[in-house]
């Protein structure tokens, strides 16, 4: 066994020095050094300075940051070219992850609807075609697999403790919080039947700190619930309550199947089941009916009505109403909390990435007929169509995610932490887990952005077109009168917005990757609103303005101006 260290630098443009160090365990294919000529441009550094750069900034002699840049007409391979001793063997792993993924093909099209599958059967049963699906691979020109090439050594090193697993905060041990939103008093009941209440919190926290568990979509709830719980405002008196929030975790309640069965519109939760366990121990209710704030943090359309339809709501959206409270998905694991994102600096932010592109997707099946999911498989097919190997001179990572058995999870998280960009595109509904995700992980978003088609407005649908407004879709976006405009996360900033459909990603992205100082931008402004997207659980809670500080911002916004 050859074990061996292959570091790569890789100085693009204003983007500074790129290493890629690569721990193979053994030595398998030479990899050809990448052209990044995408990055070149002016370059007035010494060569050893240039080498030494780490980072954006490099100080200059009067002490002020300038950034180091390629020669005018060089690249990186042209650099290593007059300058050996700076390159050292970088080596493509064959690694067994890539085993994981099925081939592009097996998910294609023929053409009036027809699969490849069907169109191999239609050849052996009318012609009797031997090896019919290669057959029918070989006449479909642009059924080819984008190129996978992975920079990865498996440490088998995973996240296996989420934060459900560490102790929840207890009220009391907070005694101030630097987030108080205004003051805002919350009265927080008590009073639920333990079987719609505490016991169904526990329950559903045990089950959610299984670090393999597939509920990831609507743990929010039992998250946002110990944060009301133990939020140092609270107070027991009901007359000096600004909000009164109801603790019952519909969301979970829906996903735990307590009768066996699931049911559109969580129908398999009665409206009885809720009125006596939960609607008829609400003391305080009449009289402050738009104060009382429900939990209703899955997709809309998976809701109960009965929730759906109260006053006042947090939700993931998207928002139906204006009394909808809009808020993220929540990422359990440690390395999403708030403290471990501020604890990254500008250069975590803007440091050297290994691909241009990640991304790793599902495609829609029988069940979800017409949904804009389709955009993912015409994306796809672009890509195998009409794109080079690399893009902007470096890999990319673009597969459909396998059926069955997956790679760990730290693949992904490696993946999407060293790319620049990573499309979000069309899912089920407006808002994805993945969108959030990727934001904490310091990868810019790309979406495709559509018209809404709505008479007399000029508003833009992230999801399909005429699809709901983004200020109906994403939490405290300028436009949607959620939160007052300091609070407001500017997505824009830092979002990749691509119109014209999918054939228009990769021009955006090529033209993007040659302005670095635009990315850096980006990049720049993930830092600054990340934190915002990550609730602090356990020993974070209520240490730093995060998700659930916003939220509170949002019911000091809903207070001032619809109560």
């Amino acid at each position: 066994m050859l074990r061996r260290l292959a570091v790569v630098g890789a100085i693009c443009g204003g983007l500074t020095l790129w290493t890629l160090a690569y721990q193979t365990i053994q030595l398998q294919t030479q990899f050809t050094l990448p052209d990044l000529g995408y990055y070149a441009s002016n370059f007035t550094l010494p060569v050893d300075s240039l080498w030494d750069a780490i980072g954006y900034d490099t100080p200059s002699a009067n002490g002020e940051d300038m950034d180091p840049v390629f020669p005018e007409g060089m690249n990186y391979s042209s650099f290593l070219a007059l300058h050996p001793e700076h390159a050292q063997r970088a080596v493509l792993v064959h690694s067994p992850i890539q085993s994981y993924f099925p081939d592009f093909c097996a998910d294609c099209t023929w053409g009036n609807g027809m699969t490849c599958a069907g169109r191999a059967a239609f050849l052996k049963s009318k012609y009797g075609t031997a090896d019919p699906e290669e057959a029918t691979m070989k006449s479909r020109p642009n059924c080819r697999n984008p190129p996978l090439q992975i920079y990865w050594q498996d440490d088998e090193v995973d996240e296996f403790d989420n934060m459900f697993s560490q102790p929840r905060p207890v009220r009391g041990n907070l005694t101030a919080s630097p987030i108080l939103a205004g003051n805002l008093s919350i009265y927080f009941y008590e009073t639920l039947r333990k079987d719609m209440g505490v016991e169904l919190e526990d329950r559903m926290r045990d089950r959610y700190a299984q670090r393999n568990n597939s509920e990831t979509n609507v743990q929010a709830d039992i998250a946002i619930i110990d944060f009301f719980r133990t939020y140092p405002g609270r107070t027991d008196d009901p007359a000096k309550a600004d909000i009164f929030v109801v603790p019952y975790p519909h969301a979970s309640h829906c996903a735990s199947k307590p009768t066996g069965v699931w049911l559109g519109a969580c129908g398999h939760i009665s409206y009885n089941w809720m009125k006596e366990g939960v609607f008829d121990t609400l003391t305080h209710f009449i009289g402050n009916e738009k104060r009382h704030l429900f939990l209703n943090v899955i997709n809309q359309g998976n809701s109960n009505p009965t929730i759906r339809n109260f006053p006042l709501t947090i939700t993931i959206g998207p928002r139906y109403k204006h009394t909808n409270l809009l808020v993220p998905y929540l990422n359990n694991l440690a390395s999403f909390q708030p403290s471990a994102i501020r604890r990254h600096g500008k250069e975590w932010w803007t440091r050297p990435r290994t691909y241009s592109i990640t991304y790793f997707f599902g495609l829609s099946n029988s069940k979800m007929r017409n949904s804009p999911r389709i955009w993912r498989q015409w994306f796809l097919e672009e890509v195998a169509k009409n794109w080079p190997d690399t893009l902007g001179g470096m890999p990319y990572a673009i597969r459909v995610m396998p059926n069955g058995k997956k790679p760990p999870s730290r693949f992904f998280t490696h993946m999407y932490k060293d790319s620049i960009f990573c499309p979000t595109l069309p899912g089920d509904t407006p808002p994805q887990k993945r969108f959030f995700d990727v934001i904490m992980m310091g990868c810019i978003p790309v979406v495709l952005a559509f018209d809404t088609g709505a008479e007399g407005e000029n508003k833009t649908s992230w999801h399909q077109p005429g699809g709901l407004p983004i200020e109906d879709s994403f939490p405290w976006i300028p436009g949607s009168r959620s939160v007052y405009p300091q609070n407001e996360v500017d997505y824009r900033s830092f979002v990749v917005e691509v119109r014209g459909g999918v054939e228009n990603v990769r021009p955006t992205i090529e033209a993007l990757m040659q302005n670095y100082t635009e990315i850096r931008r980006r990049q720049l402004n993930l830092m600054k609103y990340a934190p915002y997207f990550s609730y602090g659980m356990s020993g974070d809670s209520h240490k730093y303005p995060d998700a659930f500080s916003q939220i509170l911002e949002s019911l000091r916004y809903y207070l001032d101006n619809h109560i």
